[in-house]
């Protein structure tokens, strides 16, 4: 389970208003002699201090404010009541009524022309829209609020909102733009001196770090939030820091310093009383002894974060302890108790709408109805758990699901269906593989952006040095024209020398760096999408006339691998495909994916060319006396060989890339489906073709046609097909 709440510090300053000031409010709203609009302002504002401390006060005080101020010249202070109860109906999670309460203060401020009013507004949808993880509507909100403050030019506006934005791509996983986000609303928060934001950006800065696997810079982000917070005025903001510190230990698998660090911030919230960070302290420390095994301490600091959770009806939490709990009674198999923890953390899960958990909870159920032989049961929770995976994108989830549905599948005696999802389960495992490549990519690309922004920070030094000479040499001329101002404009010469070669060493870099990731990039993508996506930042899917989809697959692969060790096995397919990718590069086909021993490739997509069709059946040709040839090499040595069939179709596809965070390359349609129809239909060393791929060829006089007749394929009835091969 491994769930990390705190990998980076997203705080919510708590508006700290000492006695005498929340009385003087008071005293405003009760002097009848002052203007109502100055009374009323004093409860917008009492509204706006509840809000961080008493969320159920303020609602309540947001109810007078409405009651009372329905008027023509009272409305700004009517839409500051909508907003205080939309803001608390958010802090409930009842999200649809809080977006009613903004929408209906919007348009009351928007109707009287109170646009500096809307600014907040703007944030606060956006809030709501993130927090329920829709980002691209979330961006939308934060986008607007960042407009308009750029327009009235307001700097910590500014500086927020770029701050929002970072956060909300922080949390899509692309931390390339968040680090530039974050970066900008630095340069803000310093032309204010807003040391205390400085310093959370810090944090910030740090969670990016720890994402991208550099542990050492992120633990030097962390601690720097100390050098900014000198008055140490924000402690349990430290709380915050060995929290995460923790976290980088628990993920080095170290939970000895996990545990230090974690009871360090436990110790903190305790101290001030802050009981979701003490839920989430208890809650991580037990998760360090779940993974030492120590199940009776872990079980302690679970029930600890749950009690805390359920008095300040923290339901994610909830949520979480449960499942962990139910997890340790699957563990010691006292089965009835995990069934009935796993179903109160989905009860909790679904009451707020907590999707990402639900896919986890969904396979802890099934693979318990598969211990208990219930495996009706167990179908449905591993199809629900398959189908929230998907949803979230969560590939590991994926796996698990299909691990779940291939055991039930298996026990219900449904060979075919359990097939399946083996199969599938090994095309995840293989789109792992690609994803650890676009990993790759992405930290290429964050050290250039690293690079880049090393580069600009030593041409300000450089820049600022030169003034400084400049000034120096001014004061020196004075002194000593003849003597000091040679040696001034020598020291100066040397140091520009010095600084411009460091910069042509630096921009020398970040070009390979660059030229690294587009030879990456396109090794996944065709070009015409790599294009696409660095243009755009997203490529949109597309439909394909006439492709033409080759899939290959080795036959007897399962038996010929329990002759071989791993590393010979795995050598022997890299040769194989290896060479495979020579061939259709040299005939301009793309490659699509690889599927354990299958092989995907496809002609005619992004820019249509006349001969894709004969090329696709040159290249599986082409591939088929490979592997003649490698066996020959091989049974002269008595070493195994693999023996291949190919299959080839052509039809309508759509195109496009799977995936937000990490994306694939992929087709789909009937025409892949029938591909692989033409591959399991055929026979070894053979290329076989369909009706449709054969009619396109049929006339070009360097092919022999075998018509094999209807051929029965699997879930598509009988299907004309023709071996085909070159002339001598």
């Amino acid at each position: 389970m491994n769930r990390i709440i705190f990998l980076i510090v997203f705080i919510v300053q708590t508006l700290s208003v000492s006695a005498q000031n929340t009385d003087s409010l008071w005293t405003v709203w009760d002097n009848r002699s002052l203007p109502d609009s100055v009374r009323i302002e004093a409860l917008c504002e009492m509204s706006d201090i509840l809000l961080e401390t008493q969320p159920d006060s303020a609602n309540a005080l947001a109810d007078t404010i409405i009651n009372i101020s329905n008027r023509r010249e009272l409305i700004k202070h009517y839409a500051h009541a909508l907003r205080i109860k939309g803001e608390y109906h958010q802090h409930i999670y009842n999200y649809d009524t809080a977006l009613e309460y903004y929408n209906s203060s919007l348009k009351i401020l928007g109707e009287n022309d109170l646009k500096p009013d809307m600014i907040i507004l703007y944030e606060a949808i956006g809030d709501n829209y993130f927090q329920q993880h829709d980002y691209p509507k979330a961006h939308t909100y934060y986008e607007k609020y960042l407009n308009e403050n750029v327009r009235i030019r307001d700097t910590l506006g500014i500086a927020n909102a770029y701050q929002s934005i970072g956060i909300n791509y922080y949390f899509q996983g692309d931390y390339l733009k968040s680090l530039d986000y974050f970066l900008q609303a630095i340069d803000f928060y310093r032309d204010i001196n807003s040391a205390e934001d400085i310093a959370d950006m810090h944090l910030r800065l740090g969670a990016i770090y720890y994402h991208q696997g550099h542990y050492t810079k992120a633990i030097q982000y962390f601690n720097t939030y100390f050098e900014y917070d000198v008055d140490s005025k924000n402690v349990r903001i430290h709380a915050e820091i060995y929290t995460n510190l923790g976290a980088i230990y628990f993920q080095q698998a170290d939970y000895v310093k996990a545990k230090e660090y974690y009871e360090k911030g436990l110790a903190i919230d305790e101290q001030f009383e802050q009981h979701r960070g003490r839920a989430i302290g208890y809650f991580n420390i037990g998760e360090c002894f779940l993974e030492e095994q120590d199940l009776p301490v872990a079980m302690e600091y679970f029930q600890k974060s749950l009690n805390i959770s359920q008095n300040y009806y923290e339901k994610d939490l909830i949520a979480d302890c449960y499942l962990a709990i139910g997890l340790i009674h699957m563990k010691r198999e006292e089965y009835t108790e995990a069934m009935r923890f796993y179903q109160q953390s989905l009860e909790a899960a679904q009451e707020i709408g907590y999707n990402s958990i639900l896919s986890s909870i969904y396979i802890y159920q099934g693979n318990l109805y598969n211990v208990l032989s219930d495996h009706s049961k167990a179908l449905g929770k591993c199809k629900q758990g398959f189908e929230f995976s998907i949803e979230t994108g969560d590939i590991q989830e994926q796996i698990s699901a299909c691990k779940c549905l291939y055991t039930t599948y298996k026990a219900l005696g449904n060979a075919t269906r359990a097939l399946e999802y083996h199969e599938t389960y090994l095309s995840l495992i293989d789109s792992l593989h690609n994803e650890e490549t676009v990993r790759q990519l992405q930290q290429m690309e964050f050290k250039q952006q690293m690079l880049a922004d090393s580069l600009k920070m030593e041409e300000e030094k450089f820049q600022a040095a030169l003034t400084s000479q400049r000034e120096i040499s001014k004061q020196k001329y004075r002194k000593n024209l003849f003597l000091f101002s040679g040696i001034g404009i020598f020291i100066l010469a040397i140091g520009l020398y010095s600084r411009l070669t460091y910069i042509r060493k630096s921009r020398s870099v970040i070009q390979k760096e660059k030229d690294r990731s587009e030879n990456l990039l396109l090794n996944i993508l065709p070009s015409e999408v790599a294009e696409e996506l660095k243009i755009k930042g997203e490529s949109v899917a597309r439909d394909f006339d006439n492709v033409t989809v080759l899939f290959t697959d080795f036959k007897g692969f399962t038996n010929i691998s329990e002759s071989l060790n791993a590393q010979e096995l795995v050598a022997e397919i890299n040769t194989c495909f290896k060479a495979f990718d020579q061939i259709i590069t040299s005939y301009n086909i793309e490659k699509i994916k690889t599927i354990g021993d299958a092989y995907l490739a496809a002609g005619g997509l992004h820019v249509p060319i006349t001969s894709s069709v004969v090329d696709v059946v040159k290249a599986g040709l082409e591939m088929q006396s490979f592997m003649q040839s490698r066996k020959i090499e091989l049974k002269t040595k008595n070493q195994p060989f693999f023996e291949m069939r190919v299959g080839i179709h052509t039809g309508q596809v759509v195109a496009g890339i799977v995936g937000v965070k990490k994306f694939q390359y992929d087709i789909w349609g009937d025409t892949v489906n029938i591909a692989n129809r033409m591959e399991s239909s055929g026979k070894v060393g053979k290329v076989n073709i369909s009706e449709t791929t054969y009619n396109q060829i049929k006339d070009d006089p360097n092919f022999i046609f075998i018509p094999r007749g209807k051929v029965t394929a699997k879930n598509k009835g009988t299907l004309e097909m023709y071996f085909v091969s070159l002339k001598d």
